[in-house]
């Protein structure tokens, strides 16, 4: 068993479905889709506002 709990998230159903469709693509669960999705996103916005943080000192 996992060490992270569970977050329930309810999701349109079109979101969902582009998810699952994604997950199938990549080979990967539903879960690690969303995962990796995430990751991109926050890891991104770090690297813009670690840009921006530099630009205004």
């Amino acid at each position: 068993m996992s060490a992270i709990p569970p977050l329930g998230v309810r999701l349109p159903q079109d979101v969902k479905e582009k998810i699952k469709a994604s997950a199938l693509q990549n080979r990967r669960s539903m879960n690690a889709e969303i995962i990796v999705a995430l990751e991109s996103i926050y890891s991104s916005t770090k690297i813009h506002e670690t840009k921006k943080a530099d630009a205004t000192a």
